[in-house]
C-alpha cells in the first residue's frame, strides 16, 4: 500500500490559510443573505483592502409570501437587509436580479441571462458563487447557470469575462472538500454583526449559531490561533467549461481503496460504488 493509494489529509485539505486578491469583486447570492453566510468573511476582508464589491441578489427571497403585495414587502425588507449587511462588513453595492425564490429550476433561461449580463458589465477579478452540490435548489441552479455561461463561445462577452477571473465555490447548506482556507479572525466579529442583521431570517432559524459552527469546524486543519475559517473551492474561471473536473474537485474523497483492503473488505467496495 502507498502513499498514493491512501494520502494523507495534507494532500486533500489545505493546512494553510489563504488570501484574496481583487480589485472587482462579484457575489452571485441566490438569496438575500448567502452572500453573508458564504462569504461574508473574505468580503470583509477584500473590502479593507479596497476592493469593489457588486453582490447579485439572483432572486427576491420572498418564498414565504402568500400573496404579490406580501412578495414585494418581503423582498424590499431582505434586500435591505443585505445592504445593511454589506455595510457592515466594509461597503459594497447590492443589485436586485428579481427572479421568483425557489422558483429558479423553471426560469433556467433568465438565470443564465442575468448571471450572464453581470459578468460582462462587473468584469470581476473574482466571482464568489455557491458550490453545484449545495443542498438547496436555488444554490445549484445558480451555480449550473455559471457553468453554462463557460461554456458558450471564447467571443461571448460574458464568458470570455469568466475566462479571465477566479471563480471561489462557497459553502452555505453542504459542505464539500475544499482547496482554499481563509483566516477571518480579524473580520469575526464583523462578519457576526453582518449575519445578525438578516433579522427576518433570524426569527425563522438560528442561522448565527449555524454559521458560527461551520467557520469553526473549518479551522480544524489550520493552526490553534485560527478561530474561524471559510472554506471555498477556487477555480480559474477558464476551468468551467469543464464542469466534471469542477465536480470531482468538490466531492469527498470516495471509497476508492487499494487492492489490498478491496481483498479484504470486498463487500464494502462491491456494487454501484466505484
Amino acid at each position: 500500500m502507498t502513499s498514493d493509494e491512501l494520502p494523507d489529509e495534507r494532500a486533500l485539505v489545505p493546512y494553510e490559510a489563504s488570501r484574496f486578491d481583487a480589485r472587482r469583486v462579484l457575489v452571485l447570492a441566490p438569496h438575500p443573505d448567502d452572500e453573508v453566510f458564504g462569504c461574508g468573511g473574505a468580503l470583509a476582508d477584500l473590502a479593507s483592502r479596497g476592493a469593489t464589491i457588486d453582490v447579485l441578489l439572483v432572486t427576491d427571497g420572498a418564498a414565504g409570501a402568500s400573496d404579490e403585495a406580501g412578495r414585494r414587502a418581503i423582498s424590499a425588507r431582505r434586500a435591505d437587509e443585505s445592504r445593511a449587511a454589506l455595510v457592515l462588513l466594509g461597503g459594497g453595492a447590492v443589485h436586485e436580479g428579481g427572479l421568483p425564490d425557489r422558483g429558479l429550476g423553471s426560469r433556467a433561461n433568465d438565470l443564465e441571462g442575468l448571471v450572464a449580463l453581470w459578468l460582462a458589465q462587473a468584469a470581476p477579478d473574482v466571482v464568489f458563487c455557491p458550490s453545484p452540490v449545495e443542498t438547496h435548489p436555488d444554490h445549484r441552479a445558480v451555480a449550473y447557470a455559471l457553468l453554462a455561461v463557460a461554456r458558450r463561445s471564447a467571443q461571448d462577452p460574458a464568458a470570455a469575462a469568466l475566462a479571465r477571473a477566479t471563480v471561489a465555490f462557497f459553502e452555505v447548506s453542504q459542505p464539500f472538500r475544499p482547496n482554499f482556507l481563509v483566516d477571518i479572525t480579524p473580520v469575526l466579529e464583523r462578519k457576526r454583526k453582518a449575519v445578525l442583521a438578516f433579522a427576518s431570517q433570524a426569527a425563522e432559524r438560528d442561522y448565527a449559531s449555524f454559521v458560527d459552527g461551520l467557520n469553526a469546524f473549518r479551522t480544524m486543519t489550520l493552526p490553534a490561533r485560527v478561530a474561524a475559517a471559510e472554506a471555498y473551492a477556487v477555480f480559474p474561471g477558464a476551468l468551467l467549461a469543464e464542469p466534471a473536473a469542477v465536480l470531482g474537485a468538490l466531492l469527498p474523497v470516495g471509497p476508492r481503496a487499494p487492492m489490498g483492503l478491496r481483498e479484504r473488505f470486498g463487500v464494502l467496495f462491491s456494487g454501484r460504488l466505484p
